[in-house]
Formats: structure tokens, C-alpha cells, sequence
């Protein structure tokens, strides 16, 4: 008789693993996230190290007015402090009486240690930079890789060498500072409803607006966030921000009046056509360089005119290009994504307001654009891009590839910053990179003389000064030459030749050198 089959054993029916509990906590209570976070700031701080080496000097741009040679920075009496927050007070053009009392700070404990000077733009750039990732955590709802990730980009990018590593631009890194804490105290606010963060937010405007006039959009950018946030836009929404309003009127009242007839420099030549098509390439250049950042120089020449007036192609596309820019993005997600269509509005126009004030719709200088302008509106760009990563860091199909990219192209950023900060070493380093970049080209036949590039004045002035101060008296001629074939129209470059002359006792080149200086300015 056949054995009876015993009945097959119930087969094992796996339960799925519970869903591990999303982790609540915030990042300052993560030990992986806190160790991330730490990680980004002592990367950024290794980044700038160069700055802080034996080999850092004051530059021959800006520092003398800044430090070297200014009284107001070396002295922390009480009738210095008044004058230095009295309206009518400048340094440079510029009232920043918080600034200003931060280098006379430095001068106390350090002297004229340069070194000294740049670490201190270092350590409140690396606060900065802890500031960037609260203020994007925040923003994005506490995602830790947004926070994380626009931290990094802030920290180690290129372009934010020359706001770190000159020391005049302390003015940057410090406004940069309250103005971060201000956006951040906003947020609780938006959450608290307690007037003591509204009050708070405005503390921190002022110190911003007391360190660098460039502040002043801070009231507009609330006015993003709450777009962001969709708050309803009612009387008190609006109420709230007349104070700082009132405040930024002043300051750019304050700002307009010291400036009048000095800083604002026009460059005749070009006309209102023209200098749109500046501003729209310096905001086009600016993104480039955002993702490219080649050829990076301190100075960033405007373009020479053609024969017939004309500027090169570029120039003339470039609005059109920057138009494209900011409208097909707007477009396409306000069409398709409400959300991250409320992304774009906010990290875009946080980035256009921030850079508004310094692009060259009104001519400021001898430059189309400048790395240092790019420093906090940068941050709405990081913005925009930390939260479109983050998507792909979410999906396990793209995790990887997104992950390798990122590591790659962070790691090229900081040895880029790192090389970078070396150029800040000293006027002769700093001045020959801008030369390299930028050189003049000059051709002669017979007795016309055509400038076919134009280059950087400031620079061979600068570098010839250098080399006159250093007894490098042949190197110095040469440089002043190339101004002077390429007619400058600065008097003070005549005179220096005239002396250049008389030391090589050529008496009568000297005599002529210097009534040429005195034609072109007899004061």
C-alpha cells in the first residue's frame, strides 16, 4: 500500500519590513548631518588658507584707503565712532561705519598684519557659509542635502575668492553676514508670528545696511519669501516692511548723495543702447561663470568700440539671451509645476534684486562686471540648483550618476578656489594675472598708433606703481608706456612717466611728460 503523501508544508508568507520611521530630528542633532555640515565649513576654511600664508600683502587697490593709510581704521575712540556713523562720513565713497570699526578692530589686535586682516575675511566667510546652509534648509523644508549642497557651492566657489581674499572687500562678507541672519530670523518669524523676530529682522537689516549700502533690497526679497511661502500679500504683510523700506530709502538717499559727481563715473562714449547691452552681459556672464568659472580676473575690461561705434556681437545678443534666461524657465513651470515654478520666482528674483544695483546700466567704474558682485546673489542661484539636484539625489535611477557628478565637479570648484586665492598674494601677482587676461594690443604704422584690444589701465598703473615702489624702475616704464601710447587719459600716468624720464636723465621727455599732466589737470 502506498505511503500516504504528507500534506506540503503552508509556505512562508514574508511580511514586508516596516518602513524605518523618517528621521525627525534636526540636523544639528544628526551626528551624520552635523558631520557634513562640519565638513563643508573646514573644507571652505582649507580652500582660503593661501590668504593667510607669509607670503600675503595689502594690495596697491583699495587697502591703502581701506587701512593703510586711513586714520578712521586705526582708531576705536569714541570720537572716531561718532564720526564714523555720521551720514556725511565715507571711506572710499561708501558709508560702511560697521566695516570700518571691524578693520580698526583687526589693526588694534594685529597691527598691519595682512594676514591678520584676511583671516578675519575668512572666519566670517565660513559663518557665512553656516548661515547659507540654515537659510536653505530652512527654505526648502528642512531637505538637508539643499542646505547642504548651496553651503558648499557658496563656500568653495571661485568667484567668491575676491570678496574673501581682498582684504577691502570686508564690506562684502560682513553685509553678507546680517543680511543672512536677517532672512533666517524672518522664516521664524513667518512661523512664530512674535514681533521680537520682526524687530530682530530689522536689527539685522540695519547692521547690513551699516556694513555695505548693497543691503537695501533685503525689503523685496521679504516680500519673495512670502510669495514663496504664500502668504497672502495683505495690509499687514505690507505694513511690516515700511520700516525697512523706510530705512533702505535712506541708506541708498545716503549712498546717492556721497557718491553724486564722484563714484558714478560716465563713460560718455556709450549710449543708453549700449549700456543695456552691458547689464545683460554682465548678468549672462555672471551665470556662465557661475558654472564655468574661467578666465576669472579682478578686472573685466569694457569692450574697445569699432570704427563705426559699434560693439562686438556678444554685446548686442546678450539681452536677448538674458531674457531667454529668465523667461522660458518662468514660462515652462508656471505652466507645468506650481511648486518648483515658486522655487524658480524665489531663487531667480533673489538673484536679480541682489545684483541689480551693480549692473552696469549706469557705468560704475572701468569694469563690465566684477567677481565680487556675484557673492550673496549667488545664493538664489544655489537655491534654485540644490533644489533641482535634490529631485535627482530622490531617485534611485539618477542617485548615483548625480552623486559622481556632484563630487567631481565640487571638487574641481575647490582646487579652482584654492589656485585662485593665490592671485591675492600681493599687487605684482594680482595685477599680472589681469595683464595675462586682459593685455592691451597695440600696433603702430609709421606715426598712428591703433589700439586693437584694449586692456586694463588700472592694471599696468598698479603693476608700474608696484615696480617704481620696488625699485624696479625699467619694468615700471614699460608699463606706463603702454598706457601712454594707448592715450590714457589718466594725468597722474604722465607724471609718473616724467619722473621715469628724469631718472634716466632725459630731461627733455621728462619736462614734456609732465606739462602733459599738468594740460590735462592743473590742479
Amino acid at each position: 500500500m502506498a505511503k500516504k503523501k504528507k500534506p506540503d508544508a503552508a509556505k512562508e508568507v514574508r511580511q514586508p519590513r516596516p518602513a524605518k520611521p523618517a528621521d525627525t530630528k534636526p540636523w544639528y542633532k544628526n551626528t551624520a548631518q552635523l558631520a557634513l555640515v562640519a565638513a563643508v565649513l573646514i573644507v571652505t576654511y582649507i580652500c582660503f588658507t593661501p590668504a593667510i600664508g607669509k607670503n600675503k600683502e595689502f594690495t596697491n587697490w583699495d587697502d591703502p584707503g581701506y587701512v593703510l593709510d586711513q586714520p578712521l581704521a586705526k582708531d576705536l575712540s569714541k570720537e572716531n565712532l561718532k564720526t564714523l556713523f555720521r551720514p556725511g562720513t565715507h571711506v572710499m565713497l561708501n558709508y560702511h561705519p560697521l566695516t570700518m570699526i571691524t578693520l580698526a578692530l583687526n589693526y588694534k589686535y594685529a597691527g598691519l598684519n595682512a594676514s591678520a586682516y584676511a583671516h578675519t575675511n575668512i572666519i566670517i566667510h565660513v559663518l557665512n557659509t553656516l548661515l547659507v546652509f540654515v537659510f536653505l534648509y530652512l527654505l526648502s523644508k528642512k531637505k538637508f542635502w539643499v542646505g547642504a549642497l548651496g553651503a558648499l557651492w557658496f563656500g568653495i566657489h571661485p568667484m567668491h575668492v575676491e570678496s574673501v581674499a581682498w582684504i577691502s572687500e570686508r564690506k562684502d562678507v560682513l553685509y553678507c553676514f546680517f543680511f543672512l541672519l536677517s532672512c533666517i530670523t524672518y522664516l521664524r518669524y513667518l512661523e512664530s508670528k512674535k514681533i521680537l523676530h520682526l524687530v530682530l529682522v530689522f536689527v539685522f537689516f540695519m547692521l547690513s545696511c551699516l556694513s555695505k549700502a548693497m543691503a537695501v533690497p533685503l525689503p523685496l526679497v521679504l516680500l519673495l519669501i512670502d510669495f514663496y511661502y504664500q502668504r497672502r500679500i495683505n495690509l499687514r504683510a505690507i505694513a511690516e516692511k515700511i520700516p525697512f523700506l523706510l530705512l533702505a530709502l535712506w541708506i541708498g538717499y545716503n549712498a546717492t548723495r556721497i557718491q553724486a559727481d564722484q563714484a558714478i563715473a560716465d563713460y560718455g562714449t556709450f549710449t543708453t543702447l549700449q549700456r543695456l547691452m552691458f547689464a545683460s552681459y554682465g548678468f549672462m556672464m555672471y551665470w556662465a561663470k557661475l558654472f564655468i568659472p574661467a578666465k576669472l580676473s579682478a578686472f573685466y575690461p569694457y569692450p574697445a568700440l569699432g570704427e563705426d561705434g559699434g560693439i562686438p556681437l556678444i554685446y548686442n545678443v546678450a539681452p536677448l539671451i538674458s531674457l531667454a534666461m529668465v523667461a522660458l524657465p518662468f514660462w515652462i513651470l508656471y505652466r507645468r509645476n506650481k511648486e518648483l515654478f515658486r522655487v524658480y520666482v524665489l531663487g531667480m528674483g533673489f538673484f536679480i534684486l541682489m545684483v541689480a544695483l551693480v549692473l552696469q546700466f549706469i557705468s560704475v567704474g572701468a569694469a563690465v562686471m566684477a567677481d565680487r558682485y556675484s557673492y550673496l546673489p549667488y545664493i538664489g542661484a544655489f537655491f534654485v540648483l540644490a533644489m533641482f539636484v535634490n529631485g535627482l539625489l530622490e531617485k534611485p535611477r539618477t542617485k548615483m550618476l548625480t552623486a559622481g557628478i556632484l563630487i567631481a565637479y565640487s571638487a574641481i570648484f575647490a582646487v579652482l578656489c584654492f589656485d585662485r586665492v593665490k592671485v591675492w598674494d600681493n599687487s605684482l601677482v594680482l595685477w599680472s594675472d589681469v595683464i595675462e587676461k586682459y593685455p592691451y594690443v597695440i600696433t603702430q604704422t609709421g606715426n598712428v598708433v591703433k589700439v586693437e584690444q584694449v586692456g586694463v589701465e588700472t592694471a599696468y598703473k598698479n603693476r608700474g606703481n608696484y615696480y617704481r615702489e620696488h625699485g624696479q624702475t625699467d619694468k615700471a616704464f614699460e608699463d606706463y608706456n603702454v598706457l601712454i601710447q594707448a592715450l590714457t587719459k589718466d594725468a597722474g600716468i604722465y607724471s609718473n612717466m616724467g619722473n621715469m624720464y628724469a631718472l634716466r636723465k632725459q630731461y627733455d621727455k621728462s619736462l614734456e611728460m609732465y606739462s602733459k599732466s599738468i594740460s590735462m589737470n592743473p590742479n
